[in-house]
């Protein structure tokens, strides 16, 4: 077992026994990230990069799930990279999951020539959405410490020729998305609508890009999470 700090909790991911620790004062997981490593594929035996890894969901789940030969994940925020490193332990994945304390605009100094990367960035803008009073949610929510704009530059950069991104986010900036992966030499190759329920528009988009692919895109049948 893991040493737990206070205002911290273990639970259960529902995926074979894995587990993850949260945090009360802390931003937690939500069903954006599970959605997100669920849409990875082809990624066994491959270098993975996560940006913005936060308290460690996605890269667990993929290092799990996707069976990829090493999975380098970053996050900005001491604590959460901190929470992550313990869950990974707790988990018994440290031979496939390295956590770094870093910006992902930093990437390239962490890993060169990645066959994958996954984001699920902040969505907001600053200045847009709910007000955060707590800087560490803030980071989170808002585009402070790391643009759109960025996440997809480093990827760029940090992606070896026919790499892969994937990508959520909000379905609204969409446009922005696909115009931002063109400017940087990716591909949008794969939408994936997320509605609310049958009932709903998508309010948000998955979105896998090909560094260097050829300009062609499947849109698939939307996902609903609640029936």
């Amino acid at each position: 077992m893991v040493q737990l700090k206070p205002q911290e909790k273990i639970e259960d991911l529902q995926c074979d026994g894995l587990s993850i620790i949260q945090s009360s004062t802390e931003y937690r997981f939500t069903t954006d990230a599970v959605l997100l490593a669920n849409f990875c594929r082809d990624m066994r035996g491959k270098v993975c990069v996560e940006f913005g890894a936060g308290s460690g969901v996605v890269s667990i789940l993929v290092a799990h799930k996707k069976h990829p030969k090493r999975v380098v994940a970053l996050e900005i925020q001491p604590q959460l990279a901190d929470m992550m490193r313990r869950s990974v332990e707790l988990n018994g994945q440290t031979d496939v999951i390295e956590v770094y304390t870093a910006d992902l605009k930093d990437a390239v100094q962490y890993v060169r020539d990645a066959d994958v990367v996954i984001c699920n960035p902040p969505y907001r803008r600053i200045g847009s959405g709910e007000t955060q009073t707590a800087p560490n949610i803030a980071l989170c929510r808002h585009e402070i410490a790391a643009t759109l704009a960025d996440v997809i530059s480093s990827a760029a950069k940090t992606l070896n020729n026919r790499g892969r991104l994937y990508l959520v986010h909000q379905a609204d900036r969409l446009c922005e998305i696909v115009t931002l992966c063109k400017e940087y030499g990716l591909a949008v190759k794969e939408i994936v609508p997320v509605c609310p329920s049958p009932r709903h528009q998508p309010n948000l988009t998955l979105i896998c890009a090909v560094k260097g692919g050829a300009a062609d895109c499947k849109l698939r049948l939307p996902i609903y999470i609640r029936d």
